[in-house]
């Protein structure tokens, strides 16, 4: 035994088992997954229609940063598919409020746009800072209609000076405080749109307030026809799907109300959107308008504005602080390269994580001791089996400790990654016995013992070649969610091939003379 543990190959694996495996697992620990810690799965879905291919570094980094902007910790955020199709983001977070939240933060393409008379006069590559400081206007306050929030920013000179000259002299009464042309702000304005609504809710929305609160109706407000135009749209107003429409929206985006109409009567149609009414009016939601601001005889004189305000109403401080966030955010982490929406969502709560990965335990557990009886079964014999079993706890061991220090988080598909690795070794070093115990039963062959490892090694050498060019196309081509598989493989494979195999047959070798 002491004669085997002073063995070159075998001290190297011990070295490694105690400097890439254990030191890690007890000083760094490891890193777990939604699988085990709970969380929610989120899927993203790109519209590729018009974008064949798209930078999907910037569409991770901008997803990044509006995820950072809650303080969440643990966020992982993985492309999928090739070309990739959409984009799965996990969250350690089961709060259905909480990830509604981020669903509507992270759903939007966050496109910011200042529209005047139809025409994009700013947008969002003009913005170059946010200010959340108070004293520059940032902020609440109590209105007459609730509570009144606000967003200022600062705008390139270029993006300033674009704007001035677009609204100059558009005042017609520059003797009053207010003109009556008026500056409308999107987040995502629909394009090439058609807004669909039936009569009854064209005529309760016939007017809308410019604080787009319904507590400021009957006040000064925008002619629906009015905001649709401004906004570049179409409008029509119809309860029934007629030949006359599907003519009018044939190739266009149609958005429609829930329940009144069925997408499928639009089959002219490029796409149908239901949009669901969250804030007063329906319209304002279709348009994702954000904001309507009144000229002034100053402005319209060709000054440039380098600090705008983007304002809004809510009914409660809650609402404001709310809707002031999602503004904020949106601004800075900047648009997406390609239009977004939410998919399926899937939450695993921490307990049921928890329970997992004691089963995943318990799994592993009973796999070592079932190949342990079968290889005593099969051999008979402690000094070949033990050595098996050993070996097989240092691979296990050094893959995990290996992941920890690459700071991959262990899920199911990373679990059965180190199984599919422990099997290729396991069945490897049942090679190697085999080989040595087929000389031990032929009298007629001399070969040593040595050269029958030596020939083991081979196809040992072959099979991992094999398993590592199988993994590449899960690592390198896109398909996030099973990169875990294939990184616990390829490092339990490579583990194997260059530790534990060679200290196993330094072992057989020894027993075998």
């Amino acid at each position: 035994m002491t004669s085997v543990l002073k063995n070159r190959k075998v001290m190297f694996a011990v070295a490694c088992f105690l400097i890439l495996g254990v030191a890690p697992l007890m000083f760094k620990g490891l890193q777990y997954g939604m699988d085990f810690s709970g969380g929610t799965l989120i899927q993203i879905n790109l519209d590729l229609t018009k974008n064949e291919s798209i930078d999907t570094q910037t569409v991770v980094t901008v997803l990044q940063n509006r995820i950072n902007s809650f303080g969440l910790k643990d966020v992982s955020i993985k492309p999928w598919g090739n070309p990739v199709t959409y984009i799965i983001v996990e969250v350690a977070e089961t709060d259905p409020a909480a990830i509604n939240e981020i669903q509507s933060i992270i759903g939007q393409q966050g496109k910011f746009e200042t529209m005047f008379e139809g025409n994009v006069i700013l947008s969002g590559k003009d913005v170059i800072s946010v200010l959340t400081d108070p004293q520059q206007g940032y902020g609440m306050r109590t209105a007459t209609s609730g509570v009144e929030w606000s967003v200022p920013f600062l705008v390139s000179a270029e993006g300033a000076d674009a704007m001035a000259k677009s609204i100059e002299g558009k005042c017609s009464t520059p003797q009053l405080e207010n003109c009556p042309e008026t500056l409308y702000m999107f987040i995502d304005r629909p394009e090439n749109a058609v807004i669909v609504m039936p009569n009854e809710l064209a005529n309760a929305e016939q007017t809308i307030p410019e604080s787009l609160s319904k507590s400021d109706a009957g006040t000064t407000g925008v002619a629906l026809e009015d905001l649709v135009k401004n906004s570049g749209g179409e409008l029509i107003i119809s309860s029934t799907v007629t030949a006359d429409v599907l003519n009018k929206t044939a190739g266009k985006t149609v958005i429609v109300p829930p329940g009144y109409y069925n997408e499928s009567d639009f089959s002219t149609a490029d796409k149908v959107v239901v949009k669901q009414k969250i804030s007063d009016y329906w319209t304002v939601d279709a348009l994702n308008l954000d904001n309507i601001i009144h000229l002034t005889p100053g402005v319209t004189a060709g000054k440039p504005i380098t600090r705008p305000l983007i304002t809004g109403n809510a009914a409660t401080p809650a609402e404001a602080k709310k809707e002031m966030e999602r503004v904020v955010i949106l601004l800075k982490s900047g648009k997406l390269p390609v239009s977004v929406s939410v998919g399926s969502v899937s939450t695993i709560s921490p307990a049921l994580g928890s329970e997992f990965l004691t089963y995943s335990v318990y799994a592993g557990i009973i796999a070592m001791a079932v190949v342990a009886v079968c290889l005593f079964v099969r051999y008979r014999k402690p000094k070949v089996t033990t050595p098996i079993l050993i070996t097989l706890v240092f691979e296990i061991t050094m893959t995990l400790g290996i992941a920890s220090l690459i700071g991959w988080q262990m899920d199911l598909p990373s679990v059965a990654g180190i199984i599919a690795a422990i099997g290729t070794g396991i069945d490897d070093q049942i090679v190697i016995v085999d080989e040595v115990r087929r000389k031990e039963k032929d009298e007629d062959d001399v070969t040593s013992v040595a050269s029958k490892i030596k020939r083991a090694f081979s196809i040992v050498f072959m099979s991992a070649g094999l398993h590592i060019f199988a993994m590449l196309p899960l690592l390198f081509m896109g398909l996030g969610v099973l990169k875990g598989f294939a990184i616990t493989t390829i490092i339990g494979v490579i583990v194997g091939v260059f530790v534990t195999r060679p200290a196993y047959g330094a072992i057989v070798d020894k027993y075998a003379a």
